[in-house]
């Protein structure tokens, strides 16, 4: 019976463990403002990520099931679209609390484009 609650405490342990480390990182925010020929305000706002390195496998060494398990569900941002996704909803909440700090857009603004390049998202839109 001990043998039982030690091996569900360490399964407890590492599961705590793994949940703690952030799928990725923001390691850069940056907003451009500009009018357009119609006096219109414009704005884009770009939101970075750090490149995360991939656990390297040593082959030298035993390579068990639980290990290619984990070294599997690695999840990277370049190839996961759910982390994407959530960058883009995080990106949209930093930029309203970006134009309400500039007090940019006062009334209303609305996101035009969406664009994407490997480790950063952007958006573009106009205040209204």
């Amino acid at each position: 019976m001990k043998k039982y609650a030690l091996v569900l405490m360490v399964l407890l342990v590492g599961c705590a463990n793994s949940s703690d480390e952030q799928p990725y990182e923001i390691n850069n925010k940056q907003f451009h403002e500009k009018q357009d020929e119609q006096g219109n305000k414009l704005f884009a706002y770009v939101v970075s990520v750090k490149a995360k390195s991939r656990q390297n496998i040593n082959l030298d060494k035993k390579f068990t099931r639980s290990d290619f398990e984990r070294f599997a569900a690695q999840e990277h941002f370049e190839e996961s679209s759910i982390l994407k996704l959530q960058l883009e909803d995080q990106a949209v909440e930093l930029l309203n609390k970006e134009l309400e700090t500039r007090n940019y857009c006062p009334v209303k603004h609305e996101i035009n484009e969406v664009l994407w390049r490997d480790l950063s998202v952007q958006l573009r839109g106009r205040c209204l």
